[in-house]
């Protein structure tokens, strides 16, 4: 049994899959295989984990994401029971696609029953470089040296969308045998979102009165059109709506505990709102019927005056 964590999502998935497929070449049939990605029907995990191997040595089973919130949830009581009830014959995978921390319940839960933790580290620094340099060259890329630290930058956002970087890349119709230049590689690349634009939406929450001037200095950027505000923004309010609706999840605890007081603080109805009102304004902006830095300075205004501490 096996506890596979980390900070990066990709990585993570890519650690689990490895590890399912060697199980499963080493079991000669996916017929031993079952995966869960939805944890609620618990008797079914239960079941699937109590069974018996057919014509295997072995039966494999794959829990993917259980909750990791505090101690007493539900799930992570329901998953630990159902894991302690497995036959000999099943080898289990449990993956979080975050960092569990050593305190966490499941955690220790999974070590007292025997689980052996695997945390996957993100690369930083000089070896994020080295993982870059080597998925290019595994994909057979020829780039122009300049385009390294943008891919550098990609990677240190998220390891999975570099990949997809990459794949345009990989799929550019280049005759030439030149290197993709700078030109052509930053037309195809997507651009990194600015850390300020992560501030503003934190701060809409936590510093209303400082929204104002950093949407200014946002959109006073020429990288920095209105729609990306507009996309992060409403990004960051289906992440709460869901939270509302459906708990934590696998988020790390530092961001759970961030989510959670922005959450107390705006409401799931106010949330709902501003999403409506999100749409609507990208609406207006796309068929020219409102200016885009002007909606979305209006917008945001009325947001921020809503959780001042005049509005309260």
């Amino acid at each position: 049994m096996v506890l596979l964590h980390g900070e990066d999502r990709y990585l993570v998935t890519e650690a689990a899959v490895s590890l399912r497929t060697q199980l499963v070449a080493e079991m000669g049939s996916e017929l031993g295989l079952e995966e869960f990605r939805d944890l609620s029907d618990n008797d079914a995990i239960e079941r699937s984990l109590a069974s018996p191997p057919f014509l295997a040595l072995r039966r494999v089973v794959v829990l993917w994401d259980p909750q990791i919130g505090p101690r007493g949830t539900r799930e992570t009581e329901e998953v630990l029971r159902a894991i302690s009830h497995r036959a000999d014959t099943t080898a289990v995978i449990i993956v979080v696609r975050a960092v569990v921390p050593a305190t966490n319940h499941l955690l220790r839960g999974l070590r007292e029953l025997g689980a052996e933790v695997r945390l996957v580290p993100r690369p930083k620094g000089a070896a994020l470089r080295h993982h870059v340099d080597q998925r290019v060259r595994a994909r057979g890329l020829n780039l122009a040296a300049q385009l390294s630290p943008k891919l550098v930058e990609i990677a240190a956002e998220s390891l999975g969308r570099l990949e997809m970087e990459l794949d345009k890349l990989a799929l550019y119709p280049d005759r030439t045998g030149e290197p993709i230049g700078e030109e052509v590689g930053y037309r195809l690349l997507t651009p990194v979102p600015p850390r300020e634009l992560y501030r503003l939406t934190d701060a809409i929450f936590d510093s209303p009165t400082r929204v104002g001037s950093l949407l200014s200095g946002l959109l006073s950027r020429p990288e920095v059109p209105p729609q990306l505000v507009i996309g992060a923004l409403a990004r960051a309010l289906r992440d709460l709506i869901s939270m509302a609706d459906r708990g934590p999840g696998a988020l790390p605890s530092w961001r759970a505990e961030r989510m959670s007081g922005q959450l107390r603080r705006a409401g799931a109805p106010r949330l709902r709102r501003w999403l409506v009102a999100l749409a609507d304004l990208d609406w207006e902006i796309r068929v020219g019927r409102l200016d885009a830095i002007q909606g979305l300075e209006t917008l945001l205004a009325r947001m921020a005056a809503e959780l001042s501490p005049r509005a309260s």
